[in-house]
């Protein structure tokens, strides 16, 4: 989906997502609601088969430009990382259509992985997904 190499803000405040990933994220629901909650999976946890993360992504009420940003829990992420101005974080989704019942089913997954120092500090599962 994205990759950002990361920023003061970024570390003290809130992620700043590349607009352009806006529209791969689950529809923002019409009557004013500007956030949604995600549970993000770290690829990088391998102790705990991956730990989930829940951010909440949310974007301008007013204004223009729709401006996405990982907010509440992010900074959680942050300190549990150690992350520093320049690491990069990977930010990937999956689909996975199954059949139940004679339905098709589509779940998507979301994960996130660290590089620090622009090496990576886990290797990538097969639930990491695609860019």
């Amino acid at each position: 989906m994205f990759s950002k190499r990361l920023t003061q803000t970024d570390i003290s405040k809130r992620l700043a997502i590349p607009t352009e990933s806006l529209s791969l994220f689950p529809p923002f629901e019409d009557g004013g609601n500007n956030e949604i909650e995600l549970g993000v999976w770290d690829v990088d946890d391998d102790e705990n088969n991956g730990k989930l993360w829940k951010f909440v992504c949310s974007i301008r009420k007013n204004g223009k430009y729709k401006i996405p940003v990982f907010s509440k829990g992010w900074l959680d992420f942050v300190k549990a990382k150690g992350l520093s101005v320049g690491d990069e974080v990977r930010y990937y989704k999956k689909e996975n259509r199954t059949k139940l019942f004679g339905n098709v089913v589509c779940q998507l997954r979301y994960s996130i992985e660290v590089v620090k120092g622009g090496k990576a500090s886990g290797t990538r599962s097969a639930a990491a997904g695609v860019r």
